[in-house]
């Protein structure tokens, strides 16, 4: 198995829930940004689809460099032992220290994703919610 076939696998796998990849993206965040993460979470409480259909989609390709480039540095272990080793120190040091330091944060993520769970919450599709907001807000209409 091709290293890059490992790494896409364990994150499927093992990084695979949004506080893992928020944490990734954290960690490894990308040099340009045109939207600022706190800005992407705030968003979600609107935007609840927005965390499945590009947010983690988006974070797990973060997450597949970041392993790729980082976890496969002692060449004398085999490629699957040094992938494991590399995301346990990620789940025993680095994710936690992460999470604590951007606390404020992740406690934003549990609370749009609970909003987004809750049975009261109704999610519109994308075009249906575009039609709604353009009866709302008539000047925005035609991205004006």
């Amino acid at each position: 198995m091709s290293r890059i076939e490992l790494v896409k696998g364990a994150v499927n796998e093992q990084l695979n829930d949004s506080y893992d990849l928020l944490a990734m993206r954290l960690l490894f965040a990308p040099e340009y940004v045109v939207v600022n993460i706190q800005k992407e979470i705030k968003d979600l409480y609107v935007y609840p689809e927005r965390l499945e259909s590009s947010y983690c989609d988006e974070w797990r390709a973060i997450a597949t460099r970041a392993l790729f480039r980082n976890a496969f540095g002692e060449h004398w272990r085999s490629d699957e032992e040094n992938l494991q080793r590399y995301l346990n120190y990620l789940r025993r040091q680095a994710i936690p220290k992460c999470v604590h330091q951007n606390v404020k944060l992740f406690r934003m993520l549990g609370e749009a994703l609970a909003i987004a769970c809750s049975d009261n919450t109704i999610a519109f599709p994308d075009r249906q919610r575009q039609a709604l907001i353009n009866i709302i807000w008539p000047e925005k209409a035609g991205g004006k």
